[in-house]
């Protein structure tokens, strides 16, 4: 039987500018879209960086995906610290793949990440669905849940991953 995809989610949204925490989609491109998250344990490092920061800046996190080029997230963070939190996992995942994912480089990432403040729950909503949806878009499965690096196994299929705790905190 499949889990409702959005059952038990909860939100306090609030407009980009005021103080407290804030629904956030966020996306951030490796650096010239290179395909990064192809190379052997990025998405495990992404993965690590994610629930460290996530931990350390109280950010609640909805959904995620993590692509060959580029990530997506749906995460409420106070506002006034979103820009600290993206520059500090940015920046980890950096120095770790330098350090042992074998780049020759300190920088694998664009200079800057998009965000859209969710205001709305049908915003919020085709939001998660379509970064849910953007392995299936890019060819890489043919169902949202089959790809390993995305929330909507947790959704659609109940499975836990390191995420999942923070997932249903919020």
């Amino acid at each position: 039987m499949t889990r409702h995809p959005f059952k038990g989610i909860s939100m306090g949204l609030r407009l980009s500018g005021s103080k407290g925490e804030t629904c956030f989609f966020v996306t951030t491109t490796f650096l010239e879209h290179q395909p990064y998250g192809n190379m052997e344990g990025m998405y495990d490092a992404l993965l690590d960086s994610l629930i460290f920061y996530c931990n350390k800046y109280k950010a609640g996190l909805f959904g995620y995906v993590f692509m060959p080029t580029h990530i997506h997230l749906l995460i409420r963070i106070d506002g006034e610290k979103l820009s600290a939190f993206m520059r500090d996992f940015k920046k980890y995942i950096s120095q770790k793949a330098a350090r042992n994912l074998g780049l020759n480089m300190s920088h694998i990432w664009a200079p800057r990440y998009h965000k859209i403040v969710i205001f709305s729950e049908d915003i919020f909503y085709t939001k998660l669905k379509y970064m849910h949806n953007n392995p299936v878009k890019s060819g890489l499965v043919c169902n949202p849940e089959d790809w390993e690096n995305s929330s909507a196994r947790h959704y659609l299929r109940g499975t836990k991953d390191g995420l999942s705790e923070i997932m249903e905190n919020y």
